[in-house]
């Protein structure tokens, strides 16, 4: 078919929708209206958590106990070493999970363990694609830690990709502790505007009950969920 014909009939059938919008009877309750703009951050509602009882008021630091409770819950690892102490905690992480290989996104705070990485012997590889999917262990940044449900919040804008977090059989995120909040509602309020085009929630290792309701572990992301809690921010 030659190129004019296709254009010719890609020109008549739009004319025949163009014809029939015009003479479409008006919708029930009138025209539509455009999409109102986004709420303002301050309008995001308040939502009580239990887990969350006694913490009132509470932000970054004092919030660890209930974040660690919950995370446990969701049967991730939380560590919170001393400046002293983290380079012993990566190695330990390693050797748990019998670490060779890993990626790191180029967030600062995931950047800052690659030379401990390489001290425990780890080779880490391009944050690509094909290297996440082949590697042992992926590091994260996270921009927000969620105490009501032990989730760390990470951006694949800011990561560079959600490779790292989603491919690598395990996942260590890196989260400093004045990102710390008391609920999601708090993380929607922080922004930033406009929303980065993914952000994930992660709460716990990758699982699914699909196969007979029996819960699974590492079917669709992640066996093993590592929190690496910084008290001095990256």
């Amino acid at each position: 078919m030659s190129g004019g014909r296709e254009h010719g009939d890609r020109d008549a059938f739009l004319g025949r929708i163009a014809a029939r919008r015009e003479g479409a009877p008006t919708p029930p309750g009138g025209p539509r209206t455009p999409h109102p703009p986004p709420a303002p951050p301050d309008a995001v509602p308040e939502v009580a958590y239990r887990a969350l009882d006694g913490y009132s008021g509470a932000t970054g630091l004092a919030l660890l106990p209930a974040f660690t409770t919950a995370a446990l819950a969701a049967e991730a690892r939380v560590h919170a070493p001393s400046p002293t102490g983290l380079a012993g905690v990566v190695a330990e992480i390693v050797r748990a999970h019998e670490v060779r290989s890993a990626v790191v996104t180029g967030e600062p705070e995931a950047q800052a363990l690659v030379p401990m990485l390489l001290d425990a012997g780890v080779a880490v590889g391009d944050h690509s694609l094909r290297t996440a999917s082949d590697a042992d262990l992926g590091v994260t940044g996270a921009v927000a830690g969620i105490a009501a449900t032990g989730s760390v919040v990470v951006d694949a804008d800011r990561a560079g990709g959600r490779g790292a977090g989603l491919l690598p059989r395990v996942h260590l995120a890196v989260l400093p502790v004045d990102r710390l909040v008391p609920t999601p509602s708090d993380v929607l309020r922080r922004g930033p505007r406009p929303l980065p085009s993914n952000r994930v929630l992660v709460t716990g290792p990758s699982r699914t009950g699909d196969i007979e309701q029996i819960i699974t572990l590492g079917v669709h992301g992640p066996v093993a969920l590592e929190i690496l809690v910084l008290a001095d921010p990256a």
